[in-house]
């Protein structure tokens, strides 16, 4: 019996261990869930960068003449740049050269040309609340958004690995139990048997030995088959999205705690709480624009003048105000109203969110608290019921016990080994949903 159970520890040590930073690794990049949250990212940057366009520096150039008869009639050059300051305010420069006999004396310039420099920009409001600062403000905290989905999507993604890899641990321990209870209980069986013949066992006795490694046996399939589902939910996650195959032949995970790593994105704050208030800041974005959009809109383009080859002449401008008074402002009045309605239903949202947080820390930190204790009584429970049945064993071996009661503290020690496994994966996956969910960083 002592070379048969050196056998059965001699046989998991040959297996091959998959490890804990190995197995999450592998999962959380392959998770179907995360890899669309990423392309969600790259989707938030592209649009983010598509609104910040507006204030890139545009160049336009044109020409523009008539020629009759071999005679120029006349002949328009201009250039003008524009580069979009924060708000609505555009630093605007340029230049034009007019000729000919019969140009526009709108249009006629010196023969050197006309050189302009100076802003056009939207008075009140708009000169700081302008469509393209919230374009660009709205697209940015909608990356911030994006962000904070992927950052939670790969939270629920290490969840979820950690609750199927730690599931793996407590079945690998378990049937490793049960199969080591099995071989004793053959081995039981065939010294039992033995003894009958010899006259130093009864008959019941023999009837017992042989129930028992029946229970064992039953015990050992009903166990594999569980073993199997937890090795499928393994090799489901390790595959995800991608299409290379994982052999799990022999293969077994670590026997060590899990440890959460860090997360790829360095996230300053709870995820739903992140994207609740990013959506709030953006909502409050909207509704002031929206306020500058309903009031008048007047603007001024005011430039310096200068003609080409001269000296600086500060006295020469070229100006141009208007302002714009929708009679009735239906259009902007209803974007205003819009804005304030979303801006109350995020704000709703962000104080429930952050009410349901506060609840979920505390209820999460209580229940690993009291998994805590009776995960430690189980431990105390195991070890007082593998005493018992070592002292059963010896027991009979010397003829004082029955099969019987032997069998009952086999059985009594395989349940203590599983309540015991179970509750400590079921601790190490509510200690990590409480870091998880409820802390900035891993």
């Amino acid at each position: 019996m002592r070379a048969l159970l050196l056998w059965l520890v001699a046989v998991p040590a040959m297996a091959q261990t998959m490890a804990w930073s190995e197995f999450v690794a592998t999962a959380v990049e392959r998770a179907q869930d995360v890899r669309v949250a990423e392309a969600k990212v790259d989707e938030a940057r592209a649009k983010r960068m598509s609104a910040f366009a507006a204030f890139e520096p545009r160049v336009n150039l044109s020409s523009e003449g008539k020629d009759y008869g071999n005679d120029l009639q006349y002949r328009l050059d201009r250039a003008e740049a524009r580069v979009g300051l924060p708000g609505g305010i555009d630093l605007v420069g340029g230049a034009a050269q007019g000729t000919g006999a019969f140009i526009n004396p709108e249009r006629k310039t010196p023969i050197e040309g006309l050189v302009n420099l100076g802003i056009s920009a939207p008075l009140g409001g708009a000169i700081i609340f302008s469509d393209r600062q919230y374009e660009w403000g709205a697209s940015t905290r909608n990356l911030e958004i994006a962000e904070a989905k992927l950052d939670r999507t790969e939270r629920k993604a290490i969840l979820n690995a950690v609750k199927v890899y730690t599931f793996w641990q407590a079945q690998s321990e378990v049937q490793g139990a049960v199969d080591e209870a099995l071989a004793v209980a053959a081995e039981r069986l065939r010294l039992v048997r033995e003894a009958f013949r010899l006259g130093e066992r009864s008959e019941m006795d023999t009837l017992e030995a042989y129930l028992s490694w029946v229970d064992r046996r039953a015990d050992a399939a009903k166990q594999a088959n569980f073993t199997a589902g937890a090795i499928a939910d393994v090799e489901q996650l390790l595959r995800g999205a991608d299409t290379t195959g994982v052999d799990l032949t022999g293969m077994r995970p670590q026997s060590l705690p899990v440890v959460l790593g860090t997360s790829r994105l360095e996230a300053s704050s709870i995820p739903e709480l992140a994207m609740v208030n990013s959506a709030l800041r953006r909502e409050r974005l909207a509704t002031t624009t929206a306020w500058a959009q309903w009031l008048p809109a007047p603007y001024v383009d005011y430039r310096m003048l200068q003609w080409g080859g001269s000296a600086w002449n500060p006295e020469s401008v070229q100006w141009k105000v208007g302002l714009t008074v929708p009679l009735f402002n239906q259009k902007a009045r209803a974007e205003l109203a819009g804005a304030q309605a979303r801006l109350r239903a995020a704000q709703a949202n962000a104080t429930a969110t952050q009410n349901q947080f506060d609840i979920v820390r505390v209820q999460l930190a209580q229940q690993v608290q009291a998994l805590d204790f009776e995960l430690k009584a189980l431990t105390a429970s195991e070890t007082a019921s593998y005493a018992l049945l070592q002292q059963e064993r010896r027991r009979f071996a010397l003829g004082e016990s029955t099969m019987f009661i032997l069998a009952s503290r086999e059985t009594k020690y395989l349940e203590a080994v599983q309540k015991r496994t179970l509750t400590s994966a079921k601790l190490q996956s509510l200690e990590a949903e409480r870091r998880l969910l409820t802390s900035p960083s891993l």
